[in-house]
């Protein structure tokens, strides 16, 4: 890694009395103990998925594991040669985020199309301006739901397994790669996602800085706060959601359709057993037809709110960094070039803070995020990393010993809210409903 990085908690060598936190924080996971913090590590074979859930997930609590996931279909480490990914994906149509220079971070710049194959080509002349990061899905034409990965990311997924048993019973959100070329370190800006990631590294090396979603206040967002649930999920205003991170808005008309369709269910169990003259079946068939009529008016509801709320444009989901919009817009146009600065067009999730700049300056500016705990953590070759949703980071990227770019596989998945329910980790049906119908197109 780069050695002139230094990082602000070098400086500090006893605690720093932290802030008083607002009340909308209530946040109740796993904190960094002290400035200049080294996160833990486990080696994975020491992991069940029971272990991990209940020491790392359940515990919002990041963590190093040392080697890969350990399903039989994981083949990717041995298989993604930049010749076996062209022979593979490489007629796939990407979307390259292009710097004009190296001191640029990523996130602000261009977006360019190319073919993968292109985009490998590009690497392997030692171009370190483009970056393969999220792409776009496309919305599955039976389900009007997005599919899980990228055209190119689906043309290599039997190198990999779409639910890794690590991960228990938490329910996928979306499956990335992410691929790039650094001599000197690219930065990402410090910022947060909304879903819990698993971060697998296949080539080069990344230093994550870290910092905990209780400490919002000291990452002087570009949103504005409107609360922490206690798993850690940060909404900010125009665009709450529940804990498991779906949008109040759908939550409430999938409640409303479901409480619906088993009325209808019930009511046709009376129905039948009316006919058939079981005793108790007129009773029942009164109180399923009440049943019925009061779901159809929440049902009804829901609806005229949507309606409402399509009058105004704003679906609630403008800040999502990790590709997570759940609704992709229907007019994306992958054929032509188009500006994009994440930090800009999904502001509320991204600090303001540069984290390289004097402390002196910092302090003056930003004097809250100096009382912050920071954890650091360097991600190599066979480890991965699990981050919580919400917990801000700081990632810098750089080239292996070979100097062949850096390459990361990453899963992302809802935020669970049943912390004590392994076997069930969210209080609703909601994505498992969700997933089930995406998944039925992979």
């Amino acid at each position: 890694m780069p050695s002139k990085r230094q990082s602000i908690e070098d400086t500090v060598k006893v605690p720093v009395k932290k802030f008083k936190r607002d009340s909308k924080i209530l946040y109740s996971g796993w904190e960094v103990p002290h400035a200049n913090y080294t996160l833990d590590s486990v080696d994975v074979k020491d992991l069940t998925p029971q272990v991990f859930y209940d020491t790392y997930v359940k515990a919002r609590r990041p963590v190093l594991v040392k080697g890969f996931i350990q399903d039989p279909s994981f083949s990717a480490p041995s298989k993604w040669t930049n010749e076996y990914l062209t022979r593979q994906a490489g007629n796939q149509k990407v979307m390259v985020e292009e710097r004009t220079s190296t001191a640029e971070s990523y996130g602000k710049g261009n977006e360019v199309p190319m073919t993968f194959a292109k985009f490998i080509s590009l690497l392997e002349a030692q171009d370190p301006l483009h970056y393969l990061t999220t792409q776009d899905v496309e919305a599955d034409p039976e389900t009007d739901r997005p599919q899980l990965m990228a055209p190119f990311v689906q043309a290599l997924s039997g190198d990999f397994p779409i639910t890794p048993a690590l991960m228990g019973n938490l329910i996928p959100q979306n499956i990335n790669i992410w691929m790039g070329l650094s001599t000197d370190g690219s930065t990402s800006g410090l910022h947060h996602d909304y879903h819990d990631n698993l971060y697998i590294l296949l080539r080069g090396k990344k230093r994550f800085r870290l910092y905990s979603p209780g400490d919002v206040e000291a990452m002087y967002t570009r949103g504005t706060l409107l609360k922490v649930h206690p798993n850690g999920r940060i909404n900010y205003v125009g665009e709450e959601t529940t804990a498991y991170g779906a949008d109040l808005q759908s939550d409430q008309a999938a409640s409303a359709y479901s409480e619906q369709r088993l009325a209808e269910i019930e009511l046709e169990a009376a129905e039948r057993d009316l006919a058939n003259k079981v005793p108790g079946a007129a009773a029942r068939v009164a109180m399923a037809e009440e049943r019925l009529e009061q779901a159809m008016e929440a049902t009804m509801e829901v609806e005229f709110e949507d309606d409402d709320e399509d009058d105004f444009g704003d679906d609630g989901d403008d800040g999502e960094d990790d590709s997570s919009n759940d609704e992709m817009p229907s007019d994306v146009d992958n054929d032509s070039a188009r500006v994009v600065d994440k930090t800009v067009k999904d502001p509320v999730s991204f600090s303001r803070i540069q984290t390289n700049r004097p402390k002196d300056e910092l302090k003056a500016e930003f004097p809250r995020f100096l009382q912050a705990h920071a954890a650091f953590c360097d991600v190599n070759v066979g480890e991965m990393l699990y981050l919580p949703a919400s917990w801000f980071h700081e990632v810098t990227s750089c080239n292996g010993p070979t100097n062949n770019g850096h390459l990361a596989l990453n899963y992302w998945y809802h935020p669970p809210d049943a912390a004590d329910n392994f076997a069930k980790p969210y209080t609703s049906d909601f994505w498992t409903n969700d997933y089930a119908a995406r998944s039925r197109a992979l």
